[in-house]
């Protein structure tokens, strides 16, 4: 073998650990020259390829010839347990610097774990999978070059089409990097166009919004100027209006007492009947009760009809299934009657026979013995007395012969009778073994679901007496829960009617004054000049109990002052009051009111009556501030009138003080005081009233609610134990009901067992009697075939003798044959019928014990008919002991239901009295309610009397800081028609501003800088945008030459190859579109010697292989790969061509590192060193290796 020159090792070694049959580790040392790797199919010797693949980078698992990537992992074999991870190392040589690593030696490791876990390495230190790849890209030693090439790979080149053919010449061409960067790029570059698209819109909008936005940063400057002088202008402008006070108070308070009593009247005839009412309900419950037991004794007598109706059901299936036996068993008496009938009859025709045989062999005899005489005359006559002899001693031999086989027939027709009953008997007795059996497991079954209905009926009578009680309780408790419903009930209707009757007023503003009535529920309408009221002060705060007198003083009549939202929207409802004459009302507009609090409470806060500013003892929404500090954020409130004077005092009379009572300093020192009447429908107390009911009214709902949920509850639960208690007692029925079918069907079951005990025991002593009995006719029959024998030899002596004698007495006459042939022809007639006789006589004693064996079967039939006549006349009985027990049962039943119907009948008599009692009492309420409802009317019209004189008052006192005294003298030194006309100018400039955006003046320099930004942004994208098409044109540029290179390259590689493989011919690699370098496919031409050129697809099976096999190494020809595994690639080559693609990988291999898996003897022969994988392990690879130069040397040493 010729030795291979030697080359850098490039790959040095293979580790491979717990990937696929290798279980153990494993490790391939490679070196110079061919290695193959080499075994027996199934041995592992391919996963070694898959092992390279798969640490190179493989993420298919159909590639590795498995179906999801933990089948690289041992899993086990019969006598070892699968392992949890796999690892395969791989050890490159990397002193040429292949690798852009500073390592002479590189280390490629990858690892999976059976958890799907996954790890790469390159030297021991971890990495991504795209840096391995990067690692081999353009060495043409990655996954994808041709380092590894397997049959698949051949077929693959064998079936691709032509565009996809292109792929491998572009690894050998070196453009995959190329392409890798054209795809990145124009990822980039469709990213960039997105990008600079979504900018371009985005200038496009805000281009479109800076024009529009620039002015209305112009109108907001001047709207916000104008607002300024207009607060200006109005804070000067004084305006008072005191309406006229109806006192009325005096005329009404007769009026409030006559209600207050006859409401007290009525409540005590309403709480004496509401108690008649309970006393009924008491009665009706007592009733319920009644009812309800008697219901459960009507109940527990259905019950037991339904136990008697059940017993009556049982008795009367029993006496059809004894009928049914009554009738089997008279059927069976007939045919046993008739079965002894038939016996007789043949007991007569057989004595018959026998009879007429007698005869017949009486009358034979007798001619036997003339034949005899006249037959010895003649052999007197003719001197042959020895041939005589002779023959008789013939006719004797042939007669007991036939006797013997008439014997024969006759025991082997009895023997074959007999085996045939007996067969008949036995498979009859088989069928009532079976029978039983059958019987007896179901009995056993049967006596298993008894005693299981027997635990559940016990169980369901246990379960139904605590139902029972359970129930009991629940009724009680409903009872009671029921009692207090209706007392819960009452206290709403109170407190709901209370409640209503103040939201009334509530919601028809009563108390207010007419403008401000008229204003609020426009806007509740819809009105559209009324849209902008936020609602009344007293309704927009919320105060406590404790402080509500201090702050109604205080607010006056303004606490029927309106929040708006605008002062556009204050004109526009004056301007509706006016238009529709409907009074007058004070606005507080949020756009324009003045807050503010006074510094006199930090002055007085330690004073110990000091409570605090009455802007901070209410609470409200922040929005509203402005408008509460302007009403309340100048009162002090504090305990008592001492506490008042110490206060003004203290703040030099600069604030007004309000008392808890009620009572007032002014500024400037006058008090205001004495007793204060609110007289019951004031307006923050009517709110507060209103929220206290409203949450005393839905707690009670809340509390009638779970209540009532609890009622539901116990109704529930008392349905469900009734429905329980129903089932129950339906179930404990359906038990007794299948308890008493189980053990008739028990009894039935036992009885059948019995009876076949009995007929199969009867069927053991006819079947010992045949067994004798054929044991005997097998003797007789065994001692006749042996006498046969005898006989037939005898015959055959006898006959011999005979021929021998007559052929020396020739010449005896033909009358003594004659007769010698009736004589014999008589005796053997005589035989047989003596024989029939016998027979005759045999099967008379036979039919004789046969008649008496039916005889006494037809007689046993009579005895169970009898027993079964008896049983059925006692089930007859017990039936009517149970109808008269119905009967009884019946009448308790009526007796039942007639007093149920009674006590019915009471109940609904009590029932009618209580919808009597409860109708009266409901007329009682509503006539209470009524009388409320006018007594609370009266109140609020004092309510809304008193409420208009401090609404006056206080608007001199609030809305303009002044007295009464003060506003009767006061004048002004401006023009009040000059203000008022300057405040309308600015109000119509404003009017014709439209909607202001105040936001403006902010937004508008931003939106001016983010456009800049965003045009700065669009250039810088289009330039790269225009960089990124210059590079790719590039790409492409240098794609298209490369790809031309190679491809010459390959080509006259391949024609070289070609000619070196096939020993001749012609081939060579056809562009299909040659214009488009970029996209064209490659076709294969090839002309094997002595045949013409044409495409790969039409050559032969082998010819289509080598040329594939030609072109990879062509392809390694051109981009050589400092190693290749070759994967049983020459598998469908004969050996002719095995040996020159051995011995061309051989000449391949002074450039390039092989490792070679095969099973072909010529790769074999061309190998420097052998790698053998065996499975001398069930499933477990090994690994042999044995370097052949060495073997070689030692070969020629030896």
């Amino acid at each position: 073998m010729a030795k291979a020159a030697a080359l850098p090792v490039f790959l040095k070694s293979i580790t491979i650990q717990g990937f696929k049959s290798f279980a153990d580790r494993v490790k391939l040392e490679l070196g110079h020259g061919l290695s193959v790797v080499v075994g027996p199919n199934g041995s592992g010797k391919s996963n070694v390829a898959d092992a390279i693949r798969w640490v190179l980078g493989e993420q298919s698992a159909k590639n590795l010839r498995g179906s999801k990537m933990e089948d690289v992992i041992f899993a086990g074999s019969n006598a070892r347990r699968p392992v949890g991870m796999a690892e395969v190392s791989l050890v490159f040589d990397n002193t040429t610097g292949i690798f852009p690593l500073d390592y002479q030696e590189v280390v490629i490791t990858r690892r999976v774990y059976r958890d799907g876990e996954g790890q790469y390495f390159i030297n021991r230190s971890s990495c991504r999978l795209k840096d391995i790849h990067e690692l081999f890209m353009d060495t043409g030693a990655g996954k994808e070059g041709f380092s590894i090439i397997g049959q698949g790979r051949v077929e693959e080149l064998l079936n691709q089409k032509s565009e996809d053919r292109r792929t491998m010449l572009e690894e050998a061409s070196g453009i995959t990097k190329y392409r890798m960067r054209k795809r990145e790029a124009l990822k980039r570059l469709d990213e960039t166009e997105r990008n600079l698209e979504r900018i371009r819109d985005i200038l496009v909008e805000i281009e479109g919004q800076l024009g529009p936005l620039e002015e209305q940063a112009a109108i907001a400057k001047e709207a916000v100027e104008l607002t300024t002088e207009q607060k200006a202008l109005e804070i000067e402008i004084v305006t008072h209006d005191l309406k006229e006070v109806r006192t009325r108070l005096t005329s009404s308070a007769q009026e409030t007492e006559e209600l207050q009593a006859a409401i007290a009247a009525t409540v005590a005839a309403l709480s004496q009947k509401e108690s008649e009412i309970l006393y009924s309900k008491v009665n009706l419950n007592q009733a319920d009760e009644k009812i309800q037991k008697q219901q459960e004794n009507t109940y527990a007598i259905d019950q037991s009809i339904n136990e008697i109706i059940q017993e009556i059901r049982l008795r009367q299936e029993r006496e059809g299934y004894l009928g049914e036996q009554i009738s089997r068993v008279t059927t069976e008496v007939k045919d046993n009657e008739e079965k002894v009938h038939s016996s007789s009859e043949q007991l007569r025709s057989v004595e018959g026979r026998k009879s007429l045989l007698i005869k017949t062999i009486q009358e034979s005899n007798q001619t036997l013995q003339e034949d005899e005489q006249r037959y010895a005359e003649a052999k007197a006559k003719n001197g042959l007395d020895e041939l005589e002899t002779l023959r008789e001693n013939l006719a004797l031999v042939q007669k007991e012969l036939a006797e013997s086989a008439a014997e024969l027939s006759r025991v082997t027709h009895q023997f074959e009778a007999l085996t045939v009953s007996q067969n008949q008997w036995v498979g009859e007795k088989r069928d009532k073994e079976s029978s039983q059996a059958t019987y007896e497991q179901e009995e056993e079954v049967i006596l298993g679901q008894i005693k299981v209905q027997e635990d559940r009926h016990r169980a369901s009578q246990q379960e139904l007496e605590k139902i029972q009680r359970d129930l009991a309780q629940l009724r009680e408790q409903n009872r009671v829960k029921q009692i207090e419903l209706r007392q819960w009930s009452g206290e709403l209707e109170k407190k709901s009617a209370r409640y209503h009757a103040l939201k009334n007023l509530e919601d028809s503003l009563e108390g207010y004054q007419r403008g401000v009535r008229e204003l609020m529920q426009a806007k509740k309408k819809g009105v559209a000049a009324c849209q902008q009221l936020c609602g009344t002060l007293a309704d927009l705060l919320q105060v406590e109990e404790q402080h509500e007198v201090a702050i109604e003083v205080a607010l006056g009549g303004g606490i029927q002052n309106i929040v708006t939202e605008t002062e556009k929207g204050a004109k526009e409802a004056v301007h509706y009051l006016k238009t529709h004459n409907l009074g007058r009302a004070t606005f507080l507009p949020l756009d324009v009111i003045q807050g503010g609090q006074t510094n006199v409470a930090k002055e007085v806060a330690n004073d110990p009556g000091f409570i605090g500013l009455a802007v901070n003892l209410i609470t409200f929404q922040e929005k509203y501030r402005k408008a509460f500090e302007s009403q309340l954020g100048r009162i002090v409130i504090v305990s008592d009138m001492e506490a008042a004077t110490r206060v003004a005092r203290a703040s030099g009379y600069r604030a007004r003080i309000v008392t808890l009572e009620g009572d007032q300093v002014h500024p400037g020192g006058s008090l205001t005081g004495g007793s204060y009447q609110r007289k019951g429908a004031n307006i923050l107390g009517r709110s507060r009233e209103l929220q206290e009911l409203q949450q005393e009214c839905e707690a009670r709902r809340r509390q009638l609610r779970e209540l009532e949920e609890k009622i539901n509850l116990l109704n529930t639960q008392i349905q469900k134990q009734e429905e329980g208690l129903k089932a129950l007692a339906a179930e404990e029925q359906e038990l007794k009901s299948g308890l008493a079918v189980l053990r008739t069907h028990q009894l039935n079951l036992h009885e059948q067992i019995q009876r076949l005990k009995a007929e199969i025991a009867d069927l053991n002593h006819r079947l010992d009697g045949m067994n004798q009995e054929g044991e005997e006719l097998l003797r007789r029959k065994t001692r006749r075939e042996e006498e046969q024998l005898q006989l037939k030899a005898r015959l055959h002596e006898a006959q011999g003798a005979l021929s021998l004698q007559e052929e020396q007495n020739q010449k005896a006459s033909r009358e003594l044959e004659v007769l010698q042939e009736s004589l014999t022809q008589a005796k053997v007639q005589a035989a047989k019928w003596e024989q029939e006789l016998k027979q005759a006589t045999e099967r008379i004693e036979e039919v004789q014990a046969l008649l008496l064996e039916n005889n006494l079967l037809l007689e046993q039939k009579r005895q169970d008919l009898m027993e079964l006549e008896v049983g059925k006349a006692r089930i007859v009985q017990e039936q009517r002991e149970w109808d008269a027990q119905r009967q009884e049962t019946a009448e308790r039943q009526r007796q039942a239901q007639e007093r149920l119907v009674a006590l019915r009948q009471e109940r609904e008599i009590l029932s009618k009295e209580l919808m009597e009692q409860e109708r009266l009492a409901q007329n009682q309420r509503q006539e209470q309610q009524g009388l409320e409802q006018k007594l609370h009317n009266l109140e609020v019209r004092l309510a809304r009397w008193d409420a208009e004189w401090e609404t006056g008052y206080k608007r001199l006192q609030e809305e303009f800081a002044l007295t009464w005294e003060e506003a009767q003298a006061y004048e002004t030194e401006r023009s009040q028609g000059g203000m008022t006309a300057r405040v309308q100018e600015i109000k119509q400039r404003l009017e014709s501003l439209g909607p202001v955006n105040q936001a403006a003046i902010e937004e508008f320099p931003k939106l001016q800088e983010r456009f800049v930004f965003l045009s700065v942004q669009k250039q810088d994208l289009e330039e790269a945008n225009d960089s990124l098409h210059d590079l790719i044109g590039e790409l492409d540029k240098t794609m298209s030459e490369r790809f031309q290179e190679g491809f010459t390259a390959v080509n006259e590689a391949f024609q070289v190859v070609f000619k070196e493989l096939f020993n001749g011919g012609f081939a060579e690699l056809r562009l299909v579109d040659p214009d488009n370098l970029l996209e064209t496919g490659v076709e294969i031409i090839a002309q094997p010697p002595g045949k013409k050129a044409q495409l790969l697809s039409l050559l032969s099976g082998g010819e289509r292989a080598l040329t594939a096999i030609g072109l990879l190494f062509a392809l390694l020809k051109v981009k050589p790969s400092p190693f290749c595994i070759l994967d049983e690639i020459e598998a469908s080559l004969d050996d002719a061509n095995v040996t020159r693609f051995a011995q061309y990988v051989h000449r391949l291999a002074n450039s390039t590192q092989f490792l070679v898996i095969s099973h072909r003897k010529g790769t074999m022969e061309a190998a420097d060193v052998l790698y053998g994988i065996s499975m001398e392990e069930s499933g477990v690879s090994k690994l042999l290796s044995v370097k052949l130069a060495e073997q070689d040397k030692d070969i020629q040493t030896a």
